[in-house]
């Protein structure tokens, strides 16, 4: 039988429930208080150094951390059953004080918090730690504000100054217009006797004395009679004018003969003399047509006016008329005409404004116009029906109600507060926005259209608007106020201005409920919080809101105008089964979101994440646990499944949004390792750890990694066994810190992965205290290791009496639950005879009240002791095969072990027990000191930082389990190891 002799390189690779045969070299069976650290070895788990006694934590409330800075961090516990009083409580986590919150034993606030069957969700900014009650449904509140004038108002802005035009505005119907005549031709008459004798008339007169000229006006005037005008002793004729020309022309009318003297006869007939008369000839001429206010043509042909000029009376009557329609004379509307020419009169916007704010406030029922700028601001019932007619194509002026076709139709001066509906596309109500006028003066007048909500009651008395979510069903906040003390607030804008920010859950301030709804979250509960690419989001159900950027209370659109970046993102999940998210976790690519039967990535393929460029798309279909918050593992994210009898752990690695992720079972090598009923996970990226634990259970279970460019260098599983039951556990700055139940108290612990020591609380080995940190030195600092480790406050000790041995009583800031397994350990200074006692280990033989006393040893009150519970690290080894290569064993040979060489980093007491299979074989221990024994180091901790360890065996590989104890309060390193024995292939053939 040849003599073999195989290394193990490491013992690094965790525990593996694989047959031992297919077990990899460093994979062991028991892994217990433990740690496979890749630099120093597998070594006995850090100490839990004792931070303080919780005060006022109980059994039932949900456990959490705020880590704000590397300078405050807080643990945090919220108690559904205690809102009546103070259901939180904050510890800060360097020294476990408790910190004072300033709300009053049962304020109303703590409402909010009742009623949680689910362990709250929370998300830290800064000095607001967010919280989320997973049983609140998230409701809304108050209204937006009213528009003025209860909205009948509408502004009429005038456009066009033109003259003969009409302007009018009415309210409701178009009105009808009338048909009124113009007059075409008019004739002249001489009156003589009351008859008309015509345009030409005779006369003796032979000076045409006369003969004239005169302007004449249906009317009326001096020289005007207008009774032939008049229908029931109105006149109905409106500028109706022209002018009257009577020329007289001379003629002969006779002719007188002469003669001399009395005589007759032909001889003395002397000539005649002419007579002279003149014959008038009256013209007229029509300059303005004028209007006849009436629809009967008979009536309007009918017309007629009597002028006297040089003693005469002409009649001048309406010949021919031309139907005119106006809207002159029309009952309820406002009417105002310009002058035809400038002969008439001269126009202005302002005569034309003024002229119709007096014709709206006496002919337009329910209307009260006020001229503001180049227009009429008019309000009343009914106000904002008002429309305009007038001008060739009722252009002349434009009337805006509550709704305007774009912004380019808006006032430049307007009335304070006048909201304007832009309605872009007639037909689509999703690009409708609303624009509120604020005047310079607060009043009226220049000023400007800003975006603003709809109003409430806008088009009617039953038209609500709803103005934004309720605060007190939205999410709360526990506000670190840097000075010691916490603050529980409902983030709502009365408790924001009174704290001088703006940090609350802002209502909407742009479009409607169509174009700015509420997210979808409104009427549900929200499930999750987070954070990311500076948005702060909320998960409720399927689906995914994101605030605006920056703006982490804002979930509402930043304008309805056009679409922006900047907008919330409110997007759904979409798989064939229910995808309702109960975990989120961000990574590099996005957000991986976890439903119970699938992951789904959030992510952009642009630089700017907004709700145009976001994506959501499914990459596994892998049960996921819902109580179990997925980690970071910095390049990966580490879920849970606990559908199985045992929960299995997945590791996802995304390589691109294209890509189907990578997705490995870490625990396929431990399949019943992992208990179900876990309860809680923490990690921690620099380190490599992952930790699972159920709460009330003293166990924890480990998952260390560690890589190298791409490649995984250890993916190990290893247990911790607490000292008390775990409530909670978190790792932060480098450190593991527990919350454990230890009798009737919560203790936090701290384990230092790398311990942050000095000479009052540890031991140096490698050198002194003045080596440690040279780089030229290899000194370093271990603390004993034990649970709620702390440095004795006083130490007295008393000499022997007839009735008592000698003992010593020490101080510590905390009462053992028993002295089973309370211990101590020296770290410096000597006992009354002058012997020192670093490195020594007592058990307690009694504790008390914040003390514990050592019986037989009597130690100087200068000395400095830690005190603890002691805590075992087991490690079982595999059965060991000869290795052929590449993990290939050779399980047919006979295999006999002499003995198994441990190499050691740092070296403590340590138990190897050898435990044959067979009841009837004796079992072996062999206790290691861990140092290397001469009369130097009496006096020094039992531990060096390097020795070689040989275990005798002898015994046939699969005959026996061995298996390591480091029971002893101080720390110890396995690097590696080799075995050695006999081999015999018994004839079976290799290939």
């Amino acid at each position: 039988m040849p003599a073999v002799n195989q290394r193990i390189p490491n013992f690094l690779g965790g525990v593996s429930q694989q047959p031992d045969k297919i077990k990899f070299p460093g994979q062991l069976r028991v892994c217990d208080n433990a740690v496979p650290d890749v630099t120093f070895g597998l070594k006995k788990r850090p100490a839990g150094e004792f931070i303080g006694t919780l005060t006022n934590a109980n059994s039932t409330g949900h456990w959490y951390e705020i880590i704000r800075d590397g300078d405050e961090k807080y643990l945090v516990q919220i108690t559904p059953s205690l809102t009546g009083s103070i259901p939180i409580r904050v510890w800060d986590i360097a020294d476990g004080t408790e910190k004072s919150l300033t709300n009053s034993s049962g304020d109303s606030l703590f409402a909010y918090l009742a009623g949680a069957t689910q362990p709250y969700a929370l998300q830290t900014i800064q000095d607001y730690t967010i919280i989320v009650n997973k049983q609140k449904t998230v409701g809304t509140t108050g209204n937006t504000f009213s528009p003025i004038h209860s909205g009948d108002y509408s502004y009429a802005r005038l456009d066009t100054v033109a003259y003969n035009t009409e302007y009018i505005l009415y309210s409701g119907t178009a009105p009808s217009p009338n048909t009124f005549y113009r007059v075409t031709s008019v004739k002249v008459d001489r009156m003589s006797g009351g008859s008309a004798q015509g345009s030409t008339f005779n006369d003796t007169n032979e000076n045409q004395s006369k003969a004239g000229t005169l302007t004449w006006s249906f009317s009326g005037g001096s020289a005007v009679t207008t009774t032939g005008a008049q229908v029931g002793g109105t006149n109905i004729t409106e500028n109706i004018e022209g002018s009257l020309q009577v020329n007289g022309v001379s003629y002969i009318a006779s002719n007188t003969e002469n003669y001399d003297g009395s005589g007759t006869e032909v001889s003395d007939f002397l000539g005649y003399t002419q007579n002279y008369d003149v014959r008038y000839t009256a013209t007229i001429t029509l300059q303005d047509g004028g209007l006849i206010k009436t629809t009967n043509k008979s009536t309007a042909e009918g017309m007629f006016i009597d002028v006297a000029l040089e003693g005469e009376t002409y009649r001048i009557s309406v010949e021919a008329v031309e139907p005119v329609t106006t809207y002159q004379d029309v009952s309820g509307i406002a009417y105002h005409k310009t002058p035809k020419n400038p002969d008439n009169g001269a126009i202005s916007m302002a005569t034309i404004l003024s002229g119709l704010t007096s014709a709206v406030n006496s002919s337009l029922a329910n209307v009260t116009a006020e001229v503001i700028g180049s227009g009429l601001f008019l309000y009343g019932s009914n106000a904002d029906g008002v429309n305009f007619l007038g001008g060739a194509v009722n252009e002349n002026m434009s009337v805006i109600g509550q709704k305007a076709q774009d912004v380019s139709r808006l006032p430049a001066m307007c009335k304070q507060g006048y909201v304007a509906q832009i309605s872009n596309t007639a037909d689509l109500e999703t690009d409708d926005y609303y624009v509120k006028f604020e005047a310079n003066n607060g009043t009226s007048g220049a000023g400007s259209w800003e975006e603003c909500i709809r109003p409430h009651n806008f088009s009617s008395g039953s038209d609500p608007m709803v103005k934004g979510l309720d605060p007190a069903t939205m999410p709360h906040a526990l506000i670190n106020n840097r000075n010691n003390t916490f603050t529980f607030v409902k983030l709502d804008e009365a408790t924001a201005n009174s704290a001088n920010n703006d940090n609350y859950w802002k209502e909407r301030f742009v479009g409607d409920d169509v174009s700015n709804p509420f997210p979808t979250f409104n009427g549900a509960e929200i499930q999750e919080i987070f954070f990311h690419r500076n948005r702060l989001g909320l998960i409720s159900g399927e689906n995914v809101v994101m605030s605006q950027p920056g703006s982490y209370f804002n979930f509402g659109i930043v304008s309805a105008i056009s679409a922006s970046d900047d907008n919330p993102v409110d997007i759904t999940v979409s798989d064939i089964k229910p995808a309702f998210i109960n975990h989120t976790l961000p990574i590099q690519k996005g957000m991986l979101l976890f439903s119970d039967n699938g992951q789904f990535l959030l992510f952009t393929e642009s630089d700017i994440f907004s709700p145009k460029t976001a994506r959501l798309k499914k990459v596994s279909s892998y049960e996921c646990d819902s109580s179990i918050q997925p980690v970071d593992l910095g390049t990966s994210a580490l879920f849970t499944s606990n559908v199985s009898a045992y929960a299995r752990a997945f590791e996802a690695t995304i390589l691109d949004d294209d890509t189907p992720p990578q997705i490995l079972e870490q625990t396929r090598v431990v399949p019943e390792f992992l208990p179900k009923n876990i309860t809680t996970s923490a990690n921690s990226v620099p380190i490599g750890i992952v930790s699972y634990a159920q709460k009330g259970q003293n166990q924890i279970y480990h998952y260390k990694y560690y890589n190298t460019g791409q490649k995984r260098e250890q993916s190990a599983w290893y247990t911790w066994t607490l000292t008390g039951t775990m409530q909670h556990m978190t790792y932060t700055g480098g450190n593991f810190f527990t919350v454990v139940l230890q009798g009737s108290n919560y203790v936090l612990n701290k384990h230092e992965y790398v311990a942050d020591a000095n000479a009052n609380r540890a031991y140096v080995l490698g050198g002194t205290s003045s080596d440690i940190g040279s780089p030229l030195k290899t000194a370093r600092w271990f603390e004993p290791c034990l649970d709620n480790l702390a440095i004795a406050t006083t130490v007295t000790g008393s000499a022997q009496t007839t009735t008592a041995p000698e003992k010593t009583v020490v101080a510590i800031p905390y009462t053992p639950t028993g002295a089973t397994d309370f211990y101590m350990v020296g770290i410096t200074g000597n006992d009354s005879d002058g012997n020192s006692i670093a490195g020594i280990v007592r058990k307690a033989d009694a504790v008390s009240t914040n003390s514990a006393t050592f019986n037989n040893i009597n130690i100087a009150s200068s000395a400095k002791i830690a005190v603890g519970y002691s805590y075992n690290s087991i490690i079982e080894l595999p059965t060991y095969y000869l290795n052929r290569g590449e993990a290939s064993y050779d399980t047919d040979g006979e295999l006999r072990i002499s003995g198994i060489n441990f190499e050691l980093g740092v070296s403590g007491p340590m138990e190897f027990h050898i435990d044959p299979i067979y009841a009837d074989m004796d079992s072996f221990t062999q206790f290691e000191s861990g140092m290397l024994l001469n009369s130097s180091n009496f006096s020094e901790p039992p531990a060096t930082l390097a020795k070689s360890v040989r275990v005798p065996v002898q015994k046939k590989n699969e005959k026996y389990t061995m298996q390591i104890q480091i029971p002893d309060p101080f720390s110890t390193a396995i690097l590696s190891a080799s075995w050695d024995g006999n081999y015999n292939e018994k004839r079976h053939v290799r290939r």
